[in-house]
């Protein structure tokens, strides 16, 4: 009867133990690139018509940006020459991309709520399966400071500022490495999406 028991609870143990060795994909979409294409089957196939009225020519391959660092004497930002919409999108990816923690997004307010340490997104880089252990067995000695990523709207383009959590404009020291990071990706992006569509 003991045995039964100890056999019991040993398997309960380690039945609770799967979720380690089979990891849950709920947040895979995050970091994938590129959606696969969708296959029809034959039977389901609509008849293809020659007459189309979309030209090539009208249909752009891809959405056309520049990014911009701007420094100036009061403040430095980033310069999208898009619409807020499309840079939402791209800011919003872009910190994901970096694993730069999203606390909170308030899209009327164009604002990104944000945790963020430039000194263990330097230790980061490497991502090592020694650096994960010894980040899990370790006491925590960087500590992430909020900071908020604030869209505004121009004529023709959208800025991107760094705040801190009082709302100030920060153009300096870790304000202006968390501007970079963000400039960076999305400059890595477009190089990106430029050779896939090349």
């Amino acid at each position: 009867m003991r045995l039964i028991r100890v056999l019991t609870v040993f398997i309960g143990l380690q039945l609770t133990a799967c979720s380690y060795f089979f990891p849950d994909k709920e947040k895979d979409y995050l970091y994938s690139k590129e959606i696969s294409a969708l296959e029809i089957p034959p039977e389901l196939r609509a008849e293809e018509k020659p007459n189309t009225q979309i030209s090539e020519q009208s249909v752009p391959k891809s959405f056309a940006y520049e990014v911009v660092l701007v420094t100036e004497p009061e403040q430095t930002f980033l310069r999208v020459n898009s619409s807020f919409a499309h840079v939402w999108r791209i800011v919003g990816k872009a910190l994901t991309e970096v694993n730069v923690e999203v606390t909170d997004k308030n899209r009327a307010q164009a604002v990104y709520y944000v945790q963020y340490d430039p000194e263990l997104q330097d230790a980061d880089k490497d991502g090592s399966y020694w650096q994960e252990l010894v980040f899990m067995f370790s006491s925590d000695i960087h500590q992430e400071l909020p900071y908020q990523i604030f869209l505004e709207s121009s004529e023709d383009n959208t800025h991107i500022f760094v705040r801190d959590e009082s709302a100030k404009v920060l153009s300096e020291d870790k304000g202006l490495k968390l501007l970079r990071l963000i400039f960076d990706t999305i400059n890595k992006d477009i190089k990106e999406d430029n050779t896939n569509n090349a």
